[in-house]
């Protein structure tokens, strides 16, 4: 079965996943955190991102085990859908306008993430810069250089 739809993302869960039963189906939501950094004129600028995962089927069981920090690697597809109705419990927020989120099919524990850890260069974490001439870090690496 060919996807059409395919997304490839990888990031940090920014909390402990949650578990949820709906209609007999388990899921469990988590949110994916990504960051990277460019230059422009002169100066170096954050860019974040939060994006919501929903994990069904076996990419749950999967999910059920990772912690917050953790660094993943997920292959879904991206779904637009309606907002809930408005609930009855009051201090739920109502939420307005499409809401996209991604259904994960594959689900990829990476590394978790320890004090002890020193900063790697990941593709989301990638220096962008005006010059186009400059590579990345992480390409100009041979195939050597890699640990086996």
């Amino acid at each position: 079965m060919e996807i059409l739809n395919q997304v490839t993302l990888a990031g940090n869960l920014t909390d402990k996943p949650s578990v949820d039963d709906a209609g007999g189906r388990v899921f469990v939501r988590a949110r994916l955190a990504q960051n990277w950094f460019y230059d422009t004129h002169g100066k170096t600028v954050e860019h974040r991102q939060f994006l919501p995962l929903t994990f069904l089927g076996e990419s749950a069981s999967v999910a059920r085990s990772f912690e917050k920090g953790d660094n993943i690697h997920v292959t879904g597809q991206l779904i637009r859908r309606d907002p809930r109705a408005r609930s009855e419990d009051a201090s739920r927020p109502r939420e307005t306008g499409s809401i996209f989120e991604i259904h994960v099919i594959r689900a990829f524990h990476i590394a978790s993430i320890s004090k002890s850890d020193t900063a790697a260069i990941h593709q989301n974490e990638i220096r962008r810069t005006n010059d186009a001439k400059q590579i990345p870090a992480f390409i100009q690496e041979g195939i050597h250089d890699w640990p086996v």
